[in-house]
Formats: structure tokens, C-alpha cells, sequence
């Protein structure tokens, strides 16, 4: 795959770009210059990294003033909008086992994009701030590592190596603490939980405003073993889930789950990966928590997975 350093590059990422979106775009920036476009910035866990990277982006880019484009970390055209990139000047990197490019994309089966991209153009001397940006997207995407496969090891060690950066450093500046929205969020996620029990494993999903991904975390935390949260916006919802990783090595795969789900309705897109999942679309939450969770249900019935219960 050839980055034309020649001509002028955009690098886009997803909305509410995550830390391994963040760093891994730095790091393209860093050695191929360019401007970066991210439509409606970045998560909570990314504000403390973008303001360490002192990375500068923007949120509505115009590609046709590009020469190239290369999307990143980003599994469907419609998680960049309002951006549209023209496809025949568009490379996508990805990581996501439900991509959805009507392109050819450069995919290998790895914990994170920030792997992928230091195989591809990382050498053995990097900055401290190069090495920071690809170990925060390692970390997060592997959820501190306990997702981690031997190559995530193999890839972290050689730009701890090359870096000089250490985990305590990265994990410090991902560790910002909740601002006093989400800590509301997740007390009324609390609050609004229901749950469903399956061959004695529980389902928990709850209406919220807003942090779906960090109620989901809490309701794992509590007890739950696949979590789903939905926030309604106007006319559209956005739903969110979670899963143990008991349940990844058994075989869940949420990514494909929602994929699934969108794929019967019109104005829906879903995907993502085996523990972690997205639904975007039109329509309420309820439709689409009751779809996502008859979904999860049929999994477990599907494949008789079955827990003993003490």
C-alpha cells in the first residue's frame, strides 16, 4: 500500500474518535504530514491524549481539496458523516471484522489499528509522543491488555522498544477522571436497568442520554455479562454494547450480531467488534434494544452455551 507523500493528504477517522482512532492518525500525520479530519471529535478517554499529542484536527474537511485520503479504524462510510470521501482517491485501513467499504481495504485480523499501522510504517526509532498515541490505541482496543493476542505483546514490546515510552506513562494520561455528566449518566443507567437471563447468563440494557460505552462498562462491572445501552437524539438512536471475555473465547462475536441486526433494516448500520458493538439509525431505542437483545438471546440458544449456576 503506497502513501503518496507527493500530493495532499486527508486523514479521517470515525466520530467520537477513540484513542486508538487518535493515536494511530497522529502517527500518520507525524510521518507523512497532511491534515487530519475527525467529524464530531473525539471521546472522553481521547481528550487528555489529544491535548498530550498537542494534535490538531478538523471536523468538516472538504475531500475534494485532497489529493489521497486514508480512513482509519473506521468499519462504514457512514461514521464519517457529514464527510464523503470520494472512493476512487480513498485507502481505508481497518481492523473491524464487519467492514462495510465498497472498497478494497487493508485488513488484517488484529486487537487494534495502531498495530496495524506500526507494522506497516513503523521502524525501530519512534518519538515519545509517536509511542504514546499507538500504545494508548493498544490499550484501549484490548481493554488493558486482557484482550491482548501474542502479536498485540510482540508489536507493544517493540514500540516500548523503539520509544523509550513506558505503560505507566500512557496509562496515566488515558486515566482522566469522569466528569460530573457521565458520573449522572451512568447513576441513571443505574437506574433504568433492566436485564434478562439466558441459560444462566444475564443480559442487562438501559435507556440513557448519553456515554453508552461507559454505562455498558458499569453494567459489566456489576454483574452483567453482555450489556447494551441506547440514547435517543431527535429521530435517531445510537446503541452500545459490551461482553465479557468469557464470552469472546466462547465464540460471541457482537460485531457480526449487529451487523446483522442493521442489516434488516434500511436506515440502520452496525458492527464493530467481537466484545464491543455498535447500532446507529433511525428509530427509537426500544426498537432497537429489543432487536439487539432477541438477537444476543438467540446466540445463546443457538449454540446451547450454558453456565452452571452456584
Amino acid at each position: 500500500m503506497i502513501i503518496e507523500k507527493e500530493g495532499e493528504l486527508l486523514f479521517l477517522s470515525h466520530q467520537n474518535a477513540d484513542p486508538d482512532a487518535v493515536g494511530s492518525l497522529f502517527f500518520l500525520k507525524e510521518r507523512f504530514g497532511g491534515t487530519i479530519g475527525l467529524p464530531n471529535g473525539v471521546d472522553r478517554k481521547s481528550g487528555p491524549l489529544l491535548e498530550y499529542l498537542g494534535m490538531e484536527y478538523e471536523d468538516r474537511p472538504d475531500p475534494s481539496d485532497y489529493d489521497q485520503i486514508i480512513v482509519v479504524d473506521t468499519p462504514s462510510p457512514e461514521q464519517l458523516s457529514p464527510i464523503e470521501p470520494p472512493l476512487e482517491r480513498t485507502i481505508v485501513i481497518d481492523h473491524h471484522n464487519t467492514n462495510l467499504w465498497d472498497i478494497d481495504i487493508y485488513h488484517k485480523k488484529r486487537t487494534s489499528c495502531a498495530e496495524i499501522i506500526y507494522e506497516m510504517f513503523g521502524d525501530d526509532r519512534l518519538s515519545d509522543k509517536e509511542g504514546v498515541g499507538l500504545i494508548a490505541g493498544i490499550l484501549t482496543e484490548s481493554s488493558g491488555l486482557k484482550r491482548g493476542t501474542p502479536k498485540t505483546f510482540r508489536t507493544l514490546a517493540e514500540i516500548i522498544d523503539a520509544s523509550g515510552v513506558n505503560l505507566a506513562k500512557v496509562n496515566n494520561i488515558l486515566r482522566s477522571p469522569r466528569p460530573y455528566s457521565e458520573k449522572i449518566s451512568r447513576l441513571k443507567g443505574a437506574q433504568r436497568t433492566s436485564f434478562e437471563t439466558i441459560n444462566g447468563y444475564i443480559i442487562a440494557y438501559a435507556t440513557v442520554g448519553a456515554y453508552e460505552s461507559s454505562v455498558c462498562e458499569m453494567l459489566l462491572g456489576v454483574g452483567a455479562d453482555v450489556s447494551l445501552t441506547a440514547s435517543q437524539r431527535y429521530s435517531k438512536f445510537l446503541l452500545s454494547s459490551r461482553a465479557r471475555n468469557e464470552l469472546i473465547d466462547k465464540g460471541l462475536d457482537l460485531g457480526s450480531i449487529f451487523k446483522s441486526v442493521a442489516s434488516m433494516h434500511d436506515t440502520w448500520s452496525g458492527g464493530g467488534h467481537e466484545g464491543a458493538a455498535v447500532i446507529k439509525g433511525e428509530g427509537k431505542t426500544d426498537e432497537a434494544l429489543s432487536s439487539a437483545v432477541r438477537q444476543v438471546k438467540n446466540w445463546f440458544s443457538e449454540t446451547g452455551l450454558k453456565r452452571e449456576l452456584r
